[in-house]
């Protein structure tokens, strides 16, 4: 019997914090993945654009314009696939439909575009990755390999300039000279001292795609923009890849081959736990009230993992699992995005799934099903003055944002992902896509933050 349309309404179980949706699209008339993420037949070409929603950024234009971009397509690595954006005039409240930026063609995937305003100017920059494809590649290990590019506007997004193309130094992983596999996921912040930063992730790929693909060895790259604020020529901007040196940021996976969490995702993989190698990814940063930068990223460990920088991101120490505070018990967390952001009164509020690969059925960090990516939870922490374990901080309890159904027919796409929190005129809000398909907003009351946040 055919389902009934796959809605909003019908993918959610809880809500609480609910403000606006973002972007819906159609409904299909039945799911469009099969169990391991892939297409799973021929998508209606009326609505075969609208499927897949995801990396979506959100930024604030100079006359306070809501500006989001996110990638939009058949599905993930489609040849349609485009990173599109939409506006909102009124806090987020109501969306417009959605303009494409730029596109994929059937040797490039462009993707994970994320956008940057200069406060100066009201220039809006969409930042993005360029990668070949197959035909272009001529081999799986180099699939989707390539470099980060960028467009600008300085109509408010009515008009784009033709792309240019960002130049980064090799590292010692790279497979292919001049060409890496990664990609972004939040918009460049602009940190207290002045410098303008990017983080990226970056993969070695190899030919065991579909054994080694969550195995794989990968770092974060933290890209300084460094003349952005003031540059106008797009020839004329400088980049800067940190740390300096050969290597980016990596958990040290000599040190957790006994991590429960390793051993969970070998086991299922029929591998070694070796070789999870030194996975770490999609970082998110904030400045401390001491002056360290603090950043959190994905990793195979069964919690978020967090490295601290003292030196403004020359170098970086080992990403190591982070917990509720100093002495607390490790946050349990996939290897899904685990963002944190920076309130204006210092406090630090992560989002994650509060699962270590055993909760909800799961059988390792990488299963998903709607297992590890659902439901998203979110946890407020204050700065301890002059400790440095965990970072100096101290999370309190946690609350559930949004969960999904994941009682039907479920796949790899199925869960929360990509949320970004941010603050707005003293208001919170949360943004976020459903099963990689819609794109909601929620707004978090300032009473429940600050029930939230330990004493």
């Amino acid at each position: 019997m055919t389902p009934p349309p796959y809605t909003i309404e019908r993918c959610l179980r809880q809500r609480p914090f609910a403000y606006a949706t973002v972007y819906e699209h159609p409904p299909l008339p039945y799911p469009a993945y099969d169990v391991d993420g892939f297409i799973k037949k021929e998508i209606p070409p009326e609505i075969a654009t609208l499927c897949k929603s995801e990396s979506n950024s959100t930024v604030f234009l100079k006359d306070g314009t809501w500006f989001t971009t996110w990638s939009m397509g058949s599905y993930e690595h489609a040849p349609d696939e485009r990173v599109v954006a939409s506006i909102s005039r009124d806090m987020g409240k109501t969306w417009s439909e959605p303009r494409a930026i730029i596109g994929s063609s059937k040797t490039e995937r462009i993707s994970y575009g994320t956008p940057f305003v200069v406060p100066a100017t009201g220039r809006i920059y969409l930042i993005f990755f360029l990668g070949a494809r197959n035909e272009l590649a001529g081999a799986d290990a180099a699939y989707d390999c390539g470099n980060l590019g960028f467009v600008y506007s300085d109509d408010n997004g009515q008009s784009w300039s033709q792309r240019q193309m960002i130049e980064l130094p090799d590292r010692d992983m790279n497979m292919f000279p001049g060409r890496f596999h990664g990609w972004l996921n939040q918009p460049p912040q602009i940190m207290p001292t002045g410098e303008v930063l990017l983080s990226i992730a970056v993969f070695s790929r190899n030919g065991h795609y579909r054994r080694g693909w969550m195995m794989h060895p990968s770092e974060v790259g933290v890209v300084r923009l460094n003349n952005i604020l003031t540059e106008r020529d797009p020839k004329k901007l400088t980049f800067t890849l940190l740390p300096e040196g050969p290597r980016g940021i990596r958990v040290d996976g000599l040190k957790h081959l006994d991590n429960p969490a390793v051993l969970r995702l070998t086991s299922a993989f029929k591998g070694r736990p070796e070789d999870v190698a030194f996975g770490f990814e999609e970082m998110t940063v904030v400045a401390l009230q001491d002056g360290r930068w603090f950043g959190v990223g994905r990793n195979f460990l069964g919690s978020p993992a967090y490295t601290v920088s003292k030196d403004r991101g020359k170098t970086w120490s080992a990403a190591e699992p982070l917990r509720y505070g100093p002495e607390g018990d490790l946050i349990k967390h996939p290897m899904t995005m685990c963002p944190i952001a920076q309130t204006s009164d210092g406090r630090i509020v992560l989002c994650f799934t509060n699962n270590d690969g055993t909760e909800r059925g799961a059988r390792h960090v990488w299963d998903g099903n709607g297992r590890t990516r659902n439901p998203q939870w979110f946890a407020v922490a204050k700065q301890i003055p002059g400790e440095e374990r965990n970072g100096g901080l101290l999370f309190g309890e946690p609350r559930i944002l949004v969960e999904v159904d994941d009682s039907g027919e479920a796949n790899l796409k199925t869960g929360i992902s990509m949320p970004q929190f941010f603050e707005r005129e003293g208001r919170y809000f949360v943004v976020y896509n459903i099963n990689k398909e819609h794109l909601l907003l929620d707004e978090v009351p300032a009473k429940v933050l600050q029930e939230m946040t330990p004493r």
